[in-house]
């Protein structure tokens, strides 16, 4: 944050980097969070161009084109960008949670109503992506059974890539409010992060989706209702989180358990459903007051 040209050199320099190890470039997103945080749109629009500039000629020069990365870039910012945007004029980090969940759940919706059938586009799109490593098995592997699988997984896609691309934007923004927490307001996020908690609006939504999905004969309703499902497990799994940072951090070796907690995630994926409920059951049970209360 010391000049517009140094945020230029790290943004752009991120994206340019991401092309080699793809996850860089989420700080290049949460690079950009930062400085609209900090500048606001005007200031941050300045240092967007100027990067994409940097991103342009990189691509020109190095990967003999410029529209795709360019648009790779374009991805990466803007989502973040408008997303902090809301944070820095609402000063509320629930409510900027809420503008991607929210966006997210419309982009669902549009999907489904403007694709004729997602699933049988995701078929395609997917069957294309695996078909040369199907075509390289060994022998006696069931390709069959994986393009039967393929076909399953098409169904659930839509809600799976919109709810992944909702997960990274908030985890960009949440990166980009903790450098700004480090910069100029140390401990703030801490404590806004710890009482993360959404409308409960949402958890009524996500028990009726779950309800229509579960009790009516449609598969085709069920399938955009499962799909929209996705979104707020994605959700509830940053609230849940919010919980156990919140309950953890009043414990003596509360960051050791975080750090188990964190590496359960990343290696046996399945421990993200307790957290997506407590997270979801935190509407009603209010489990970081109720634990003090019990404390």
């Amino acid at each position: 944050m010391k000049g517009r040209w140094q945020a230029v050199l790290v943004i752009g320099g991120l994206v340019c980097l991401s092309f080699m190890i793809p996850l860089v470039g989420l700080l290049s997103s949460a690079a950009l969070g930062l400085v609209v945080l900090r500048q606001g749109l005007p200031a941050a629009s300045t240092v967007l161009v100027l990067s994409a500039v940097a991103v342009a000629v990189f691509g020109s020069v190095v990967l003999g084109s410029v529209a795709a990365p360019l648009m790779y870039a374009l991805l990466l910012w803007l989502p973040t960008s408008a997303v902090a945007w809301v944070l820095r004029i609402s000063r509320r980090i629930d409510w900027a949670l809420a503008s991607v969940v929210v966006t997210a759940l419309l982009a669902v919706l549009a999907v489904y109503g403007l694709v004729g059938d997602p699933a049988e586009f995701w078929t395609d799109k997917l069957t294309l992506m695996v078909q040369p490593l199907l075509d390289q098995a060994p022998a006696g592997f069931d390709a069959d059974g994986a393009r039967s699988g393929l076909r399953v997984a098409a169904h659930y896609a839509t809600g799976f890539v919109t709810a992944g691309s909702a997960l990274s934007v908030f985890m960009t923004l949440v990166l980009a409010r903790w450098w700004q927490s480090l910069l100029y307001n140390p401990g703030g996020f801490r404590a806004e992060f710890l009482e993360l908690r959404p409308s409960p609006a949402f958890a009524y939504a996500a028990l009726a989706s779950i309800g229509v999905a579960m009790l009516l004969p449609s598969p085709a309703l069920a399938e955009l209702m499962w799909n929209l499902g996705l979104v707020f497990f994605v959700l509830y799994l940053m609230v849940g989180i919010a919980v156990i940072h919140a309950l953890l951090s009043r414990r003596p070796a509360g960051k050791f358990w975080l750090v188990g907690v964190y590496l359960l995630l990343f290696v046996i994926p399945q421990v993200a459903i307790p957290v997506v409920l407590m997270g979801f059951t935190d509407v009603w049970m209010d489990w970081r007051h109720r634990r003090i209360a019990g404390a």
